[in-house]
């Protein structure tokens, strides 16, 4: 690290000594021009306050004269003899005109017409006034003190009464004048020593506006030099002056307060004074900061030279990082004259491409690594054009043999009044090749295309075919399916009337036989009466199945009390449950509420699960469970039906669902009902779920929306029974129960 900023302070040392000597010249001619100029400038200051507060002053004493005029042009009336209304108009003019003291208005033989106060008397000096004031304006300085002029100003005004004579109306007014004081307020925040005094020559009076800061020069100082001044002020001459005053000399300047015009009266000067020692300690104040400048400035320098060399180093690094990125990109970059094609600036990848050799890169001519002519003429033409030349492909030849494809990029450049091309080249050389290649395997390409395009078409005309066979086929089965439904419903409807009339006279016969006491008939009857009630839910199941598969399930939406419904189930399900002695239990909470949803498809799941239930469960205890839950698609109604009966095996769980599938084979079952319950339970939108121990029990259990909201679709009809109350086919919802 201490190497590098040796390498750098003797690169930047000429610049620091250069950059050195004109900051010295500056200092010195600094220091020179302080020495002779600093009395200069305090007097030049001097000056330019003194000139600016007169003409302020002049300028409010003019102004305060056009106030005056202003109103006297108001309180002037052609009745001057109304003595009460002009002081009434005098009090109010003095409510708004906070720098006048009073107004008194005489007429032309000096008597009193009017005043703004309760007084009568006119001395012999306003009267003489009087005598002497004709078309003019007077001004009389009547006080200076604490800091306030008191002036009596005296006009007259022409006055036209009933007998056209003309004569003359005097208004008197009394001043107290302090406008001074803002512009006072500007020139007081300097440092500078000064004093200033307003002074009447008349009256040998002064006012001292004295803006020393505190300290410098004590109040009695102040009074005396006043004194002084206002004694000695027609001795001081206009301008600047020097002057001792009790052994010490003062620098004054003095400049008159200019009255507005056609004015006569009392005469006032502005006199500002310093003493000439205060000048000499500021000159040697400014002049003993000059070691503080040189230092301020050698530190200014010395930052000034860090910050070149900071700019130098980075500069350094940015031209290596550029030298570094132009060698290892894969462009060769090469500059070179227009006139003759010598090379100034050649990369590393140039230099290996063109197979260019270090020490013959001033005698190689970049225009002969053009092979074509046409080439060579193209890109001069645009590079004398000024135009640049991008992505020109162009074979071109390196300077030891051979030749290679590439695209170039040429742009014109001026360095020095020179004429320079920048040339950029990317061999495309194994992108050729690779283009050739690419050629050749597209042709072979399109011809396998066209091979296989041939057969796809003649495997796509043998699977139209195919497909046209499969829909004529589908068909035929559509037409044998719906023909079987048609032939199950109608042989079912025909078997159920038979035999339910068969069901209905066997059970007189029972009551008949069992009146007779004849037990071995009743008993026979009993047999019989289950068979036709088995074969009669056989049917149903039969139809209802026969009905899903066939076309659309209806499906009929209602609200219902869920605590209804289980005792519905319980009253149509106590004679299956109590057929092998078993008991039936209820679980469920008494605030169940309402549910939206088809009641009698939900009654008939309820009745198929208690059913298989009660066949395979003798002399046990079967529970129905109602759980209400919720999950995260909404709110859920949870039945489960519980028995300890035979179980089933863990390898036919997911069998029991299907169709004609039993549980064991002593059952007499047709085994639709699982199968059905499991369609509807899905219709309207639940599932269904099975858990069970070989010769412990099977818990069924649905889990069915509390709203159900099932749409219309290809297998399912969706209708409001609110507003729907028929429904076309009464035999499609059947249950298996003979209730």
């Amino acid at each position: 690290m201490l190497s590098k900023v040796k390498t750098v302070f003797k690169s930047t040392a000429l610049l620091w000594v250069f950059s050195l000597i004109p900051l010295l010249i500056c200092v010195r001619y600094m220091k020179n021009a302080l020495e002779c100029d600093s009395k200069e400038c305090v007097d030049a200051f001097m000056v330019t306050e003194g000139i600016g507060l007169s003409k302020y002053i002049s300028l409010q004493f003019e102004n305060t004269v056009k106030e005056i005029h202003a109103i006297v042009a108001e309180v002037s009336t052609p009745n001057p003899k109304n003595a009460n209304f002009l002081k009434k108009k005098l009090k109010s003019v003095l409510e708004y005109n906070k720098s006048i003291s009073s107004i008194k208005v005489y007429d032309n033989d000096k008597k009193l017409l009017a005043s703004s106060f309760d007084d009568n008397n006119i001395d012999l000096a306003e009267d003489k006034e009087l005598d002497q004031l004709g078309d003019n304006i007077s001004y009389t300085l009547r006080q200076l003190k604490n800091g306030t002029i008191i002036l009596k100003y005296t006009i007259a005004k022409n006055f036209q009464q009933e007998s056209d004579s003309s004569k003359k109306i005097f208004f008197e007014f009394t001043v107290k004048w302090n406008r001074y004081e803002k512009y006072m307020l500007k020139i007081q925040k300097g440092s500078f020593p000064r004093m200033f005094y307003i002074i009447s020559p008349d009256f040998n009076r002064y006012i001292s506006l004295n803006s020393l800061p505190r300290g410098i020069v004590s109040n009695r100082s102040v009074m005396v030099l006043g004194i002084h001044l206002s004694q000695k002020i027609n001795e001081i001459p206009i301008g600047l002056s020097e002057k001792n005053i009790e052994s010490i000399n003062f620098r004054l300047f003095k400049d008159e307060i200019l009255m507005p015009s056609k004015m006569k009266g009392s005469k006032f000067f502005i006199v500002i004074a310093t003493d000439i020692m205060a000048v000499e300690t500021i000159s040697n104040k400014i002049l003993g900061s000059i070691s503080f400048i040189k230092t301020l400035l050698m530190i200014i320098w010395v930052l000034i030279c860090l910050i070149i060399t900071r700019f130098y180093i980075r500069t350094k690094e940015q031209l290596e990082i550029t030298n570094v990125i132009s060698d290892t990109t894969p462009l060769a970059i090469i500059i070179f004259k227009v006139s003759d094609g010598k090379i100034v600036r050649i990369n590393l990848t140039a230099s290996i491409l063109l197979r260019i050799k270090k020490e013959n890169v001033g005698a190689v001519n970049m225009w002969n690594l053009f092979i074509e002519e046409d080439d060579k003429s193209y890109i001069t033409n645009a590079i004398s054009s000024n135009i640049n030349v991008s992505n020109y492909e162009v074979l071109v030849q390196s300077f030891e043999g051979g030749s290679f494809w590439s695209i170039c990029s040429a742009s014109p450049i001026i360095i020095n009044n020179g004429k320079y091309v920048v040339l950029a080249i990317l061999d495309i050389n194994l992108r050729k090749e690779m283009e050739k290649k690419l050629a050749n395997n597209a042709a072979f390409l399109e011809k396998q295309i066209i091979e296989r395009t041939a057969d796809l078409e003649a495997k796509a005309k043998e699977l139209e075919e195919s497909n046209t066979l499969l829909e004529k086929s589908k068909l035929v089965a559509d037409e044998a399916n719906k023909a079987k439904s048609k032939f199950l419903t109608n042989i079912s409807n025909e078997l159920k009337t038979p035999l339910s009339a068969i069901i209905g006279y066997s059970e007189i016969l029972e009551e008949e036989a069992m009146d007779r006491k004849d037990t071995v008939t009743a008993e026979d009857l009993r047999k019989i009466i289950g068979s036709a009630k088995h074969l009669l839910s056989l049917i149903d199941e039969i139809l209802d199945l026969s009905k899903i598969e066939a076309g659309k399930t209806q499906l009929f939406f209602e609200n219902f009390e869920i605590v209804n419904l289980i005792k519905e189930v319980e009253g149509v399900a106590m004679p299956l449950i109590a057929n092998n002695n078993n008991s039936l239990f209820l679980e469920y909470p008494r605030d169940l509420g309402i549910m939206y949803s088809d009641a009698t498809k939900i009654r008939q799941c309820l009745l198929n699960l208690l059913s298989n239930a009660a066949k395979f469960t003798e002399f046990g205890k079967i529970t129905l469970r109602v759980t209400p839950t919720t999950r995260s698609e909404g709110s859920f109604i949870e039945f489960s039906v519980i028995d300890t009966g035979v179980g089933i095996e863990e390898s036919k769980v997911n069998a029991v669902f299907e169709s004609f599938q039993e549980n064991a084979s002593n059952s007499s079952s047709s085994g639709l009902g699982l199968s059905l319950t499991k369609k509807y339970t899905e219709y309207l939108g639940g599932n269904i779920f099975v858990e069970s121990t070989l010769g412990c029990g099977s818990t069924f259990s649905i889990r069915i929306p509390k709203v159900c909201k099932t749409i219309s679709n290809e297998f399912i009809e969706v209708k409001n029974k609110k507003s729907d109350e028929t429904l076309e086919d009464p035999e499609s919802f059947t249950t298996n129960v003979d209730t």
